[in-house]
């Protein structure tokens, strides 16, 4: 199990629903002082994500109607 899905939690994602994907997204970023931010590529676009020592991501990842959710990623290879 890498850290970005043992941090992804159902709180953070009912956070993510509530406040918003960018703003949940930051509160992982200010509690866990051993990430770094990075940009992920999806599609033709680049959208926010953080990046563990792992090298897990949790990211920001476009879906339908321009709604935004937020996943985990084991590396950013596995990106589409």
């Amino acid at each position: 199990m890498t850290i970005a899905s043992k941090l992804l939690s159902p709180a953070i994602i009912d956070q993510a629903k509530k406040e918003g994907v960018l703003n949940a997204l930051e509160s992982v970023y200010a509690k866990a002082h051993y990430a770094r931010f990075k940009r992920v590529k999806w599609g033709r676009d680049f959208f926010d994500g953080i990046q563990f020592g792992d090298g897990s991501l949790i990211a920001v990842k476009p879906g339908q109607f321009n709604r935004l959710t937020l996943v985990a990623l084991e590396s950013d290879t596995a990106l589409a």
